[in-house]
């Protein structure tokens, strides 16, 4: 996707206010750097690109050779009882 309206985006994620665009680039930077998102600067900023990941798929990695704990085992859960599968 992309993002030419910083404000906008920050307000359509819930933020609001004087910090609604700094709040909303710190989760952003939170997403690229668990590896849900990937981006790409451009004239409007450091997130103008944005493709977003399967969630599931980055879950699947970050909890690759770790213990799984109770949030790991809900979706894991919740998957089977709607027939998701991992890609």
């Amino acid at each position: 996707m992309e993002i030419r309206d910083k404000d906008g985006f920050a307000y359509e994620a819930g933020f609001s206010g004087q910090r609604a665009v700094t709040t909303w680039t710190g989760r952003m930077r939170k997403l690229r750097d668990l590896g849900f998102i990937t981006t790409k600067p451009g004239t409007s900023g450091e997130f103008q690109y944005v493709i977003l990941l399967n969630p599931l798929t980055v879950i699947k990695e970050l909890y690759e050779g770790k213990e799984k704990d109770e949030r790991y085992n809900a979706l894991v859960g919740r998957m089977q009882e709607v027939g998701a599968k991992w890609e």
